[in-house]
């Protein structure tokens, strides 16, 4: 005889939606500490007149246009409290990576063990408390604020693999992807508010300035963990206000995914993680896409000012422009998904493919694009980049969560390990080509940027699947049905959920 199916409960309001809430914020708090330096490095070191340029555009001013954008943004001259060379501010600007690159396994992997919530909380809580010491460190030495930033890399490492290991038992499979869309949509709303608000505080804040910017995002980041501490719980059976129908229905419609959840903690299958097809296509991808992402961030700035005589801190809120596009994307892209799903127009494997399609070749055609642009072209250049981020915002991390589960979280720490690597190898292989800066040298990079876009949508769409791969899937000889066990019984649930709360283990 078939078990009475259990009906769907409702997204908004409901208690995942709540964590992806959550998520969101904590996303943005992760982005916002992570470019804390960035924003703050403008008002700390004294940048000696570069008069060594071959941009055929005039190095001072901006297109009229973008003055009248921007007609208040004059800034006052300021003294400054660093004399650091290029190359070590380079270094200090890329020490983050070098710690972000080695904690991205060993938080999924932790996370799928031990449940994600403490790992996102542990990491999230020490990346605020050095960011507060952060300028304590670069008044002491640069090699301490180096240290500094290679242990909030490391920290922050961690917390995506975990939430994706959460959201693998959070998410109900007809909603993976509009949940982790507004999970990770943080990032950019970290983006967008920290870009005016450095910039004030660099300008206005206490004890010279830069050093609020470190201030008020550590505050911001411990206020974060309180939230997250309330908020959380590694799966449904542990949330303590989750309603029984919307238990119910994550459980239920993941165990017809996966298969009834086992009592023991997860081992990595490691051989069949490696040699998985479905697991390289989203390793592809992934790699192509932060590819693309890293040139955006690291290399266009300079683009802009080589080739147009931009600089990014003349364009004041338009340089926030893109990173909106890409929030709106994100979350649309998300919504549209899961409902052309539901209604069987596409499936769940041509839905991901015709995104990373779109994303990946859209980003392409458009970097490309705007290296052709030139002297007074300012407003063709915002659109196209603008474009190009938006459309990036559609590819899916969340296909790791279609063939992984519960080892979303480990098999995406890979993926992000790799992409970090990219994020390190792209502005050497840009420094290399672009000796002249010359608007050629410029085009020869997003070219190459372009090929490895297309390379890895197409790779993906060779190798991507979107079933659970059967070494993924809970075995049914271990699984006690640990999960489902409270829906038969309240009582004894609300009085586990008691005694974990007492004994310190529900969070």
């Amino acid at each position: 005889m078939m078990a009475p199916e259990i009906a769907r409960t409702p997204l908004v309001p409901s208690t995942r939606f709540s964590l992806a809430i959550a998520c969101f914020l904590g996303s943005a708090v992760v982005y916002m500490l992570r470019t804390s330096l960035s924003m703050a490095i403008v008002c700390m070191v004294n940048k000696q007149p570069n008069n060594d340029t071959n941009n055929a555009c005039a190095p001072n001013g901006v297109s009229t246009a973008v003055d009248l954008f921007n007609a208040t943004t004059a800034e006052p001259k300021k003294q400054y409290e660093f004399d650091w060379s290029t190359k070590e501010e380079g270094y200090v600007m890329s020490s983050f990576f070098y710690g972000y690159l080695f904690s991205q396994v060993l938080g999924g992997m932790v996370a799928a063990k031990f449940g994600g919530k403490r790992v996102v909380l542990g990491a999230m809580l020490l990346a605020a408390v050095f960011t507060l010491m952060s300028p304590v460190a670069a008044r002491t030495h640069i090699v301490a604020l180096m240290g500094m930033r290679a242990t909030i890399g490391f920290t922050q490492g961690a917390v995506f693999p975990a939430m994706h290991s959460m959201w693998s038992q959070w998410a109900p499979p007809q909603e993976s992807t509009v949940l982790t869309s507004i999970s990770y949509a943080g990032t950019q709303f970290g983006n967008i508010i920290v870009l005016p608000l450095g910039g004030f505080l660099c300008m206005h804040g206490p004890d010279g300035g830069w050093p609020s910017i470190f201030y008020v995002l550590g505050l911001v980041g411990l206020l974060w963990c309180a939230v997250w501490m309330y908020m959380a719980a590694d799966r449904p059976t542990t949330h303590p206000r989750i309603s029984t129908a919307e238990r119910a229905y994550i459980l239920t419609s993941r165990e017809a995914t996966m298969g009834k959840a086992s009592s023991k903690p997860v081992s990595t299958p490691w051989a069949q993680l490696l040699t998985s097809r479905a697991v390289w296509a989203c390793w592809l991808g992934h790699f192509a896409g932060d590819w693309g992402a890293y040139t955006m961030l690291v290399c266009m700035p300079s683009f802009l000012s080589d080739v147009l005589g931009l600089e990014l801190q003349s364009l004041g809120l338009l340089s926030a422009v893109p990173y909106i596009a890409y929030f709106i994307m994100i979350n649309v892209g998300g919504i549209a998904a899961d409902y052309i799903r539901a209604r069987n127009i596409m499936t769940t494997l041509n839905m991901r493919r015709t995104a990373i399609l779109i994303a990946l070749i859209g980003q392409a055609v458009f970097l490309v694009l705007s290296t052709f642009c030139s002297c007074g072209q300012d407003g063709l250049v915002i659109f196209f980049l603008t474009v190009g981020m938006a459309l990036s915002g559609l590819q899916y991390i969340v296909n790791y969560i279609d063939i992984a589960s519960t080892h979303s979280g480990t098999v995406m720490g890979i993926g992000n390990t790799m992409s970090c690597m990219g994020g390190i190898i792209s502005p050497m292989i840009t420094a290399a080509i672009v000796e002249k800066k010359t608007q050629a040298e410029w085009q020869i990079v997003m070219m190459i940027t372009a090929a490895i876009l297309f390379a890895g949508s197409l790779l993906f769409c060779l190798l991507a699947k979107d079933e659970v791969e059967p070494w993924a899937k809970n075995e049914e000889e271990d699984a006690k049905e640990v999960e489902l066990a409270p829906l038969r019984n309240e009582k004894d649930y609300k009085i586990g959920i008691l005694k974990r709360f007492w004994f310190g283990k529900m969070w």
